[in-house]
């Protein structure tokens, strides 16, 4: 029975005796074993398949190599991790710079293996395309020496049944194996143009359907892993042909209290990057965050990521450079102590790292398993794959009669802030009080850890008074506090220096009074008092803050108080003596000029009689 010969021979053979130019060859052998030994699909993978297509690329020699490739890409994944490894630690750079391609951004240049590829695959290919270009230029000038040298294989060859069966047993061969040598080569595919311009729409088309799922998932997990519990996206959406963008149902799981939300917005709208979109980027402007709410019920408990129980942290003074005696807890202090801890204890994930690992790619541990070496990351900086450079959050909810209803407003908010050394500012407007604060995290000042500094103005003490503790020594009926801080915020201690200057104090004693004056000595003290000007230090583990007050200097302003107080007693007792002694004993005996100096001006007569006794002004 006669077999004909197995097809993938029968096609090399076509393309040994056929119209390929060895040009063409080379390029298809070269971009298909690039496209398979890069590991998975990337943005370089989307950009050899519309090269393919482009050029003149015989499709069945690059599909061959391609999944030569591939195998080739699973039998060596050590070596395609230890390339990746060497490229990683000396040409940073150009990974850097072919990350800000658009399309060929999108790859992840972490991971070893696609570095890897990236190197190897061109390398096997060049050699492979020569390799096979060579033996096809050597196989053309055997049969053409042959059919002109041979006249016994002309006249065999032109037989019909020897036509006949050569093609039905290999294929397709030229006419004239002269031509071979002669004809131009081109290289750019006319129908090759038409059709890339219709690939691009497909993949605009799946890209615009299936983008909004891969964000959201990477979204999801990112906010996921910095919150310690589950956050959920219900939609995000991303237009590339406009750049707006938006995120619905938003719930942000409380690790502590699984079944309900820290913060659950209903939709975020803003306005995208294009070209940040086609390198993996989402950078976002004007955002507008619509239905903020805190502490909600969720429907169905959040999961949470399982962290190993961290000791509690030990404070000491001499860190800070501040007496012990003048440290406070903030529960003597604070009504809601506790609650104002646990809030520390969530925002401890959001602060900056004081060892420097914020932006950071995870690290993956050294391969185990065979096929680890093609997911294996470079433990490197990352640049931030999120930023949003103005967020409004209108008329929130803050659950403190110092806030109420406030407008909140931050500035390249991002994943990677130490990578993107752009300045992080917070802004929070009170719709309800006069108060305003403003804070600003400097990252672009290339410090290891961001320097904190702010202000804030009109801070209400009336409403403030409702969140101290019956224990603070002061209660407050009225002033308003301005001030600025600066200092720094991680996520393991805060050190913070507040400069306060308090404008129409009004304030009684609580309990025993402050700084050991009693209760007594103390409202007589804040009768007088009515501006203040001082300074309070916040320092400690970020869970654990101590208040650190300027004792001397309170002690200070106490003390010229309660002077002040005197005198004014003292002048008011006076001038009642005075009015007796006058009215009463000495009636019309004193005459009218004289009367009338003495009452007007009774301090200045008392100066003049403690000087004339040899006493002091003051006593």
């Amino acid at each position: 029975m006669f077999l004909p010969i197995p097809k993938p021979i029968r096609k090399i053979l076509t393309i040994l005796r056929g119209g390929v130019s060895p040009v063409i060859i080379f390029i298809s052998v070269m971009l298909g074993f690039t496209f398979g030994l890069i590991p998975g699909f990337s943005g370089l993978h989307a950009v050899l398949v519309a090269l393919v297509f482009l050029l003149n690329v015989h499709l069945g020699m690059f599909l061959m190599s391609a999944a030569l490739g591939k195998a080739l890409c699973f039998a060596a994944a050590p070596v395609l991790y230890h390339i990746g490894m060497a490229v990683q630690d000396n040409l940073s750079g150009l990974l850097k710079l072919l990350a800000a391609i658009p399309i060929i951004g999108i790859t992840d240049f972490s991971k070893y293996a696609v570095v890897g590829g990236l190197i190897a695959g061109p390398v096997v290919g060049v050699v492979a395309g020569l390799l096979l270009a060579k033996t096809v230029i050597g196989f053309r000038r055997m049969m053409l020496k042959a059919e002109e040298g041979s006249e016994k294989f002309k006249k065999w060859y032109s037989k019909s049944w020897v036509r006949i069966l050569d093609r039905i047993l290999i294929g397709k061969r030229t006419k004239d194996v002269k031509s071979l040598f002669t004809v131009k080569t081109k290289i750019i595919r006319k129908a090759g143009v038409a059709f890339a311009v219709i690939l691009l729409v497909i993949f605009g088309a799946a890209t615009h359907y299936l983008k909004d799922t891969k964000i959201k998932e990477y979204a999801s997990a990112k906010l996921t892993r910095l919150n310690g519990a589950e956050v959920n996206l219900e939609s995000l959406k991303l237009s590339i042909l406009n750049g707006d963008a938006s995120v619905s149902g938003i719930q942000v799981t409380d690790a502590a209290n699984p079944g309900n939300n820290q913060i659950a917005i209903d939709k975020i709208s803003a306005d995208a990057s294009v070209y940040d979109l086609t390198v993996g980027k989402v950078v976002l402007d004007k955002v507008l965050l619509s239905n903020v709410q805190f502490n909600q019920k969720r429907q169905t408990p959040g999961k949470v990521i399982e962290t190993k129980a961290e000791e509690p942290e030990v404070f000491d003074p001499c860190e800070y450079k501040v007496a012990v005696g003048d440290i406070s807890k903030l529960d003597k202090y604070l009504e809601n102590a506790k609650a104002l801890k646990e809030w520390l204890q969530k925002a401890r994930k959001w602060l900056p790292d004081p060892n420097g690992k914020e932006g950071e790619v995870p690290v993956e541990e050294k391969p185990i398993k065979y096929l680890d070496y093609l997911i294996a990351r470079a433990n490197v900086p990352s640049s931030a794959r999120f930023l949003a450079r103005n967020v409004l959050l209108e008329k929130v909810g803050i659950q403190s009669p110092v806030f109420g209803s406030s407008n909140i407003s931050v500035e390249n908010i991002n994943d990677a802030p130490s990578a993107t050394a752009l300045p992080i500012k917070l802004q929070v407007k009170s719709n309800d009080t006069p108060l305003e604060m403003n804070m600003t995290f400097d990252y672009s000042s290339g410090e290891k850890v961001p320097k904190v500094t702010g202000n804030f103005s009109k801070l209400d003490l009336s409403k403030l008074q409702s969140n101290l503790s019956s224990n603070a020594g002061l209660a407050f009926t009225s002033g308003l506090a301005s001030g600025q801080f600066n200092g720094l915020i991680t996520s393991e201690t805060i050190d913070l220096t507040v400069d306060i200057d308090v404008q129409n104090l009004q304030a009684s004693s609580q309990g025993d009074g402050i700084l050991g004056l009693g209760g007594k000595t103390t409202s007589e003290a804040f009768k007088i008092l009515k501006d203040l000007k001082t300074t309070i230090k916040i320092v400690g583990p970020t869970t654990e803050p101590r208040l650190v007050f300027d004792t001397k200097g309170l002690q200070d302003s106490i003390k010229q108080a309660l002077v002040k107080a005197g005198k004014e007693r003292l002048s008011e007792e006076i001038d009642k003596q005075i009015d007796k002694q006058l009215g009463d004993e000495l009636g019309d005996k004193v005459p009218e000029e004289l009367k009338g100096i003495i009452k007007e001006k009774p301090k200045d007569l008392i100066k003049g009689l403690g000087g004339l006794l040899g006493g002091k002004e003051d006593k």
